[in-house]
Parts: C-alpha cells; sequence; structure tokens
C-alpha cells in the first residue's frame, strides 16, 4: 500500500499496529496467572484456621466466655430465688425465710358463677367444672379446676356456646327443645369422629348405634345398637349426626333412674346455633375440653 508520504504511512502503520483488535492481548496481558496466586492464599488461610482452632480452641471459648460472661457479676435477687448460693460463713444463720412461690388466686368470676349454679363451695366433690351462663338461646362457658393448693382456677378462654330452643328451665319434658337447668355429672363421650384423646369412656359410633328417644321404651334415654330388640318407634340414627355429634359428651339427666316425663339425650355437643335441649359450643372448643376432662376428677357441668 503507498501513502502520500513518509509520515501519513507511519501514522497509519502505528494505529494498525495498536488499535486492531487481533493485537488486543499484547496490549493487555492475560490475567490467568492470578487465579492459581489467590487459590493458594486461601488454601493457606483455611489450613491456619484449622490449626489454630484444634491448637488453641479452648483458650479462645474461655476468652469469649469470659468477656460476654463474665463470672463476677453477681445475679440479681430475682435470678436468685430458689437457688442457694454461697456465703463467706456457711455457719451463719438466715435472716429471712426462703422465697416461697404464692398461690395463683382463684378467678373473681368462680365465687359468681358457682352462687348462681347454687353450689356451696365448701360441698363441691369435682375438681373440674363446667358453667354455662345462659342468656336467651346463647351462653357464655367458662371452665375452673383446682390447682395444687385446692383454689378454684378459671382455664381457657371463656367461650361462646348454646343452648336449646326453649331456653333454659327447670323442667324439661320429652318433647321439649328446653335445656334442664342444674348440675349434672359427666358420664361418658361419644362421635362420629375417633377418639380425640380423652380420659372419659369413648365410644366411636358406627351405623346402627341409636339413642333412644320414645318414653315408652324401656330402654329410653339409652344408647342401644340395632341388634337391640326393637320395643320403641323414636330414636335417634347417631352415625347421621355428623353434625352435631362429631364429638359428644353425655350428661346424667334423667338417666339413673329414667323418669319418661323427662326429657332424655341432653349433651354436651358440637353446635354454631340454638339446639333441641343440649349445651353446645364449636368442634375445636369441645375436642379441647375432651382432652381436658378426667373421670378422677368428676367433672361436671353446670347450666343456669
Amino acid at each position: 500500500m503507498e501513502y502520500k508520504n513518509k509520515r501519513t504511512a507511519n501514522r497509519r502503520r502505528y494505529k494498525s499496529r495498536y488499535h486492531s483488535p487481533h493485537n488486543y492481548k499484547a496490549k493487555h496481558p492475560s490475567n490467568g496467572k492470578r487465579a492459581p496466586i489467590l487459590i493458594g492464599i486461601a488454601t493457606f488461610v483455611v489450613l491456619a484456621s484449622l490449626v489454630l482452632t484444634f491448637t488453641f480452641g479452648d483458650k479462645i471459648y474461655a476468652a469469649l466466655d469470659n468477656a460476654f460472661h463474665p463470672s463476677a457479676i453477681i445475679p440479681s435477687e430475682a435470678e436468685t430465688i430458689g437457688i442457694e448460693l454461697e456465703t463467706t460463713d456457711p455457719t451463719e444463720p438466715e435472716t429471712q425465710p426462703p422465697a416461697t412461690e404464692q398461690p395463683i388466686v382463684a378467678d373473681a368470676d368462680f365465687t359468681r358463677l358457682a352462687a348462681a349454679a347454687g353450689l356451696n363451695i365448701n360441698e363441691i366433690n369435682s375438681t373440674q367444672l363446667i358453667f354455662f351462663e345462659s342468656e336467651g338461646t346463647s351462653a357464655k362457658v367458662y371452665f375452673f379446676e383446682t390447682d395444687a393448693n385446692g383454689r378454684w382456677t378459671r382455664l381457657f378462654d371463656v367461650v361462646n356456646g348454646f343452648v336449646g330452643e326453649g331456653g333454659v328451665a327447670d323442667v324439661v319434658g320429652p318433647a321439649d327443645n328446653t335445656t334442664p337447668k342444674g348440675n349434672f355429672n359427666v358420664e361418658f363421650a361419644f362421635g362420629t369422629n375417633a377418639d380425640p384423646g380423652t380420659k372419659l369412656p369413648y365410644t366411636t359410633i358406627y351405623y346402627g348405634l341409636r339413642w333412644v328417644t320414645d318414653p315408652a321404651s324401656i330402654n329410653y334415654n339409652r344408647m342401644v345398637d340395632a341388634e337391640t330388640e326393637i320395643d320403641y318407634t323414636d330414636c335417634q340414627e347417631l352415625y347421621e349426626y355428623t353434625r352435631s355429634y362429631p364429638y359428644a359428651v353425655v350428661l346424667d339427666y334423667n338417666r339413673n333412674p329414667v323418669n319418661p316425663a323427662l326429657g332424655c339425650a341432653r349433651f354436651m355437643h358440637v353446635a354454631d346455633g340454638p339446639t333441641y335441649g343440649g349445651v353446645g359450643m364449636s368442634e375445636n372448643a369441645l375436642r379441647t375440653i375432651m382432652q381436658w376432662l378426667d373421670p378422677e376428677s368428676h367433672p361436671m357441668v353446670c347450666i343456669f
């Protein structure tokens, strides 16, 4: 290639040599040699750390522990309750008695609820009580048990419950959708669901189990099997009550002896509205309560 003059030719040769993409590596040498050096440094640091850890690990840990948890700090009085601390003179008598845990005070509602239920606090044989405080067809449900000191203490939250469509009454007939007023012992439990883990005797409902609601039957207000001699015209086919009886607790209302002039099938069961004479609450609440109930505590349900 010919150029107009020598100076122009030299400038073009320079630009061609150093600005050609093929000569980029000549101006910018590769950094590939740095990687082995960095890997070597990192390996050395890791190995050195391991050697220091295995050699001086205990001393390092002890130094850090003393720095963040100095043993010279004297714990506060609240931290030493129940802990016997060393004294300079072990023969020196104690000037104050050791601190004792204060008993839990019974819930303020208990006295009011017990009075409304007609209970004499000094004569209660149960150590688990459930109160249904009704207003119309609704109720507030309270749960109490005695603590280690024999004091009545409220458990769980107060839950919303329901009573019969006719409210609560002293006398309930066989055809009444009314809940009987009174204090009732807990007998056993049943349900279309499997045993939720209750300590109560539990029957899982199967096809053929019935609750007799015919006052003329000798089995009135009793659970019977389909193979039992049928002397009744009315009953509850329990396996059909999946909504009301996933869980149910039998109360001893009109159970022993049975009076055909009084109502039957008064259970504590699942309900989201007024019942046909039992008392109800949500399924989650009843499942929790059934896990809490203990026959040895002689649980009682008080309705008013």
